[in-house]
């Protein structure tokens, strides 16, 4: 009687990964162009911007600013940014114009 009581030999794990190999039939990539044209046709629309939207400006030199502000202060400065879509230097900036400092 063998050791394997009739079952096949284990392979170790070394051969289980040599014995994988891609599937001689796998379909060939479909091209994005394709894909798009499918998915216009079932009324999917892409969210991709035609022009890729790039945000460049350039402000000069800079300087490290740090500040501590109690939350009284802070949280309501932080929504007027947020709301007007100002980094914290423009909310800064704007705020001094604002105030006729700048």
């Amino acid at each position: 009687m063998s050791d394997t009581f009739g079952f096949p030999k284990r392979r170790n794990l070394s051969e289980k990964l040599d014995a994988i190999a891609p599937r001689a039939d796998a379909d060939p990539p479909v091209p994005v162009e394709r894909l798009d044209d499918v998915a216009a046709r079932h009324g999917f629309v892409s969210r991709e911007p035609e022009t890729p939207f790039r945000r460049e400006k350039s402000i000069g030199p800079t300087v490290t600013l740090h500040t501590r502000a109690p939350v009284r202060v802070a949280t309501p400065f932080q929504r007027f940014c947020e709301a007007h879509r100002y980094s914290y230097w423009e909310g800064i900036e704007e705020l001094m114009k604002r105030a006729g400092i700048v």
